[in-house]
């Protein structure tokens, strides 16, 4: 079997505002007016059944879009969160003692079974309808110190199997301490089906002793479409116009213009530390 490195496109989450360029001398100040938002209903809705473990534990949650002055995220209290499966049985997601976030302790979850979220808010009701997707075994990890693009990085991969005549779609979060965010690969099979595909990550200032806590999980093809929106938008030139809001996979069915954000999805996953020798 082959070995293959396919081109991932990486997603850094820095979602930056460039509301406008400020010109200014010693003497004049200019005073921009911006425009609040809708404190539109964000759903962050992952289901990630972690490979060792059972998935009973799942958590939702729930805030709103705030405008471009608050410090403070507005968290959503008091809505009715629950997911069906295929057959009809339901997992309640209970609010815990961390407003917005509802949890469920008793969440069953199967490969390729099909789920229906529901949210009620403020007497309108959100939903979406995702499958559980599952993930290879990983192979093995590799470090190569002389990595990177130019040879002079530490280098930390991990190798998989990609499932023969499949179409197959991964999603990878790598968080270290010295990256505020998540940084994200995106893959798809595309050209590497049924071989075994590398996964890895690099930095200038990856060093001995640095713990990288990688999530390797299974996904949509609609997902990853989803992300690779995101992925185009926040790689492109920031100078440019910002595009419009991405939608996900959630509608409101009572009022479809008073849309949420976010996407509602269910993995299989991977998620383990490794430090760097």
């Amino acid at each position: 079997m082959s070995l293959l490195k396919p081109y991932i496109p990486k997603l850094s989450l820095f979602f930056i505002l460039f509301s406008t360029l400020l010109f200014s001398s010693c003497e004049d100040v200019i005073d921009v007016d911006l425009d609040s938002s809708s404190e539109r209903l964000v759903i962050d809705a992952e289901i990630l059944w972690k490979k060792q473990t059972d998935g009973t534990q799942q958590e939702i949650k729930l805030s709103r879009l705030t405008n471009y002055y608050e410090t403070e995220t507005i968290k959503v209290s008091d809505a009715q969160v629950l997911i069906k499966n295929s057959v009809g049985e339901s997992f309640i997601f209970q609010e815990s003692e961390e407003e917005g976030t509802y949890k469920c302790t008793d969440f069953l979850p199967q490969l390729l079974e099909t789920y229906t979220l529901e949210i009620v808010v403020d007497e309108e009701l959100y939903t979406a309808t995702e499958t559980l997707i599952p993930v290879p075994e990983i192979n093995r990890i590799e470090q190569d110190d002389e990595g990177g693009f130019l040879g002079d990085e530490i280098e930390v991969s991990f190798f998989y199997n990609d499932p023969i005549d499949e179409t197959n779609f991964y999603l990878t979060d790598i968080r270290t301490t010295f990256l505020p965010l998540p940084e994200y690969n995106l893959t798809d099979d595309d050209f590497y089906n049924g071989n075994e595909i590398e996964d890895s990550f690099s930095d200038e200032d990856l060093e001995v002793g640095d713990d990288i806590r990688i999530t390797f999980r299974g996904i949509s093809a609609s997902f990853y479409n989803y992300m690779n929106l995101i992925l185009e938008t926040t790689s492109g030139n920031p100078f440019s116009t910002p595009p419009a809001n991405i939608r996900g996979n959630i509608i409101n069915q009572t009022q479809t213009e008073n849309y949420a954000l976010g996407y509602f999805r269910l993995s299989e996953g991977h998620q383990f530390t490794y430090t760097v020798e």
